[in-house]
């Protein structure tokens, strides 16, 4: 009987103890934007680089840094070659044509309206595989990449890049490109 009395006891004391504790409030995290953004159909910035048109739609300190968006066009054949990012992770959607994703060992076929969401840290690349121009809608998570897009396209147009300014450049924004198999 004592036993059943003490665990009762012991049992009221947690029960009280759990009513009375406030539960620690976690502080919302920073908004990313405090304003809300229009971006009309011609976009902000245009670059023609490594054969694609992007054009910046939203940008890093638009969103505080949380993230940016670009819309790229990209003819048939065309893509990225295989590179890995450090720091962004990103996000496509797919607006017209059809897409081949490398993701690590995976390939993913993506045709008007498929998402596809790239890891930071994880090789990838995407080819235009169909027969049409293709457009994709891009978000960038941080925010910040596309001035190395603003500074890839202020490399002289007179040929490809010189292999070590690129590679610089990429070093600069934590970005590797990795020979293809």
């Amino acid at each position: 009987m004592k036993t059943c009395q003490l665990l009762l006891s012991i049992s009221l004391l947690l029960l009280f103890a759990c009513e009375t504790q406030k539960p620690k409030e976690i502080p919302p995290p920073p908004a990313a934007i405090e304003q809300p953004i229009f971006v009309d159909n011609e976009g902000v910035k245009t670059w023609n680089i490594f054969g694609l048109q992007i054009v910046g739609k939203i940008f890093s300190e638009d969103t505080n840094g949380a993230y940016s968006v670009i819309v790229s066009t990209t003819p048939p054949g065309g893509g990225a070659p295989p590179h890995v990012h450090e720091i962004e992770d990103e996000l496509f959607y797919v607006l017209e044509g059809e897409f081949s994703f490398t993701c690590g060992e995976e390939t993913f076929l993506a045709k008007k309206g498929a998402v596809v969401v790239l890891p930071k840290g994880k090789p990838h690349a995407f080819k235009n595989t169909g027969g049409t121009t293709g457009r994709m809608m891009n978000t960038i998570t941080p925010g910040g990449f596309e001035q190395f897009f603003e500074e890839v396209d202020q490399l002289p147009k007179d040929g490809p890049p010189d292999p070590v300014t690129l590679s610089n450049l990429a070093m600069k924004y934590k970005l590797r490109f990795i020979q293809a198999d």
